[in-house]
Formats: structure tokens, C-alpha cells, sequence
């Protein structure tokens, strides 16, 4: 997320309606966080508008549809609270206009935000390759308002509509062996996640499932 503020100050500014199962929630702007079908989701953003909503959670209960309007920077996506390592399996069946899409997260001391992209961009700077899941990321280290940020980004965007894995041990592995450590998942406030994220004025959509 860019600017990110709300959560490891522990403060978390909820602006919505509350979240009911299978329900599109949306508002003005905000952080709207649920349950679904067994999975945790959140659709966090500044200006414009988004929404997530669960089309089919009955079938696929990791599914989700995010949107979002002329927006400032959105994250909208479904996983786990507290986080954990883990492979996170996925089908993206559709997304448009958007600037990164795979597993995405915040981690326990000293307050890590973290990206493993399939499909779109990150930055920072570069600490290395990484080969994992058929493919090959390269790794940056960068920071956000309470700490680091580390970086995975494909080289070669993963395919929509087939089956995905991202193997988030060889990561966190790789993060470890340059001094870019996640050190626990104990605290309460971190969370794995498939993720799509948008900026800029976007104007666009993801349906993903997650299992």
C-alpha cells in the first residue's frame, strides 16, 4: 500500500457498512475487513471508491470480485488473519487496470510489508533473483511508513485463468538469507493474502479465488 499508516500503530479507522457474507461492501473510503466462506478479506483505499463482494463463494469459497473507481490506491484481496507461511494456491480468471496482483501481506516485527507479484511491477532496490514456482522474481527492498517493504515481482506475468501456486517459504527464505528477515507471525495484525492492487485514477476489476 502506499502511505500506509492504520495498522501497526495498532489504530485501525473502519469506514463502512457493516460486513455481511456474499454482500458487496462498499463506502466512500476506508478499510473494510470480514470473514467469508472461512477466509479473511479486506478492501483498504484512498479516494475514489472500491468494493469487494464474494460472486462465487458458494462454489469456490477462496472466490472474490474486487472494483474500483478513479482511485487513489487500493489493496482488496481474501486470505488468512493471523498470517502464516504457506503455498498460496490461485486462479485469476479476469483483471484490468491494475499495477500488481499475487500474494501480499504485513508481518510481525519489524513491521514488514511484503509482495510476491505474479502479474504487474515493484521497485526498491534490487537485493537479487529468485527462482521459485517455474519462475523467476527478482527481489527489491524498499520501506513504507512503519518499516520495510521487500519486493518479488515475476519476470514473466503468470497467465489468467489457469492454476497458480506461489510458494511463499522460498521467499521468505530468500528474504532471510539477505538480511530481510519476517521473524514471526505471532502478533495479531498480520495477515497473507491473494491480493490485486490500483493507483493512479484506475478505473477497473479483479475476480480471483484463492485456496
Amino acid at each position: 500500500m502506499i502511505n500506509e499508516v492504520k495498522r501497526f500503530g495498532k489504530i485501525l479507522v473502519v469506514l463502512g457498512v457493516i460486513a455481511l457474507p456474499g454482500v458487496m461492501q462498499q463506502a466512500r473510503a476506508g478499510d473494510i475487513t470480514g470473514t467469508d466462506h472461512g477466509f479473511w478479506y479486506e478492501c483498504w483505499w484512498t479516494t475514489g471508491s472500491a468494493s469487494i463482494s464474494f460472486p462465487s463463494a458458494g462454489t469456490y469459497a477462496g472466490n472474490f470480485q474486487g472494483n474500483w473507481s478513479n482511485i487513489g490506491d487500493t489493496t482488496v484481496g481474501k486470505g488468512w488473519q493471523p498470517g502464516q507461511t504457506r503455498t498460496v494456491n490461485y486462479n485469476c480468471g479476469s483483471i484490468s487496470n491494475f499495477q500488481n496482483f499475487g500474494a501480499y501481506g504485513w508481518a510481525n516485527y519489524p513491521n514488514v510489508e511484503w509482495y510476491m507479484t505474479d502479474m504487474g511491477t515493484r521497485s526498491g532496490t534490487f537485493k537479487g533473483t529468485l527462482n521459485s514456482d517455474g519462475g523467476t522474481y527478482n527481489v527489491y527492498l524498499s520501506s513504507q511508513g512503519g518499516g520495510a517493504q521487500y519486493n518479488d515481482a515475476r519476470t514473466v506475468s503468470q497467465s489468467k485463468g489457469a492454476n497458480h501456486a506461489i510458494t511463499m517459504a522460498n521467499h521468505i527464505n530468500f528474504w532471510a538469507s539477505h538480511s530481510m528477515p519476517l521473524h514471526s507471525w505471532s502478533d495479531g495484525y498480520t495477515y497473507a493474502r491473494l491480493n490485486a492492487e490500483a493507483w493512479g485514477g484506475q478505473t477497473g476489476s479483479c475476480n480471483a479465488t484463492v485456496w
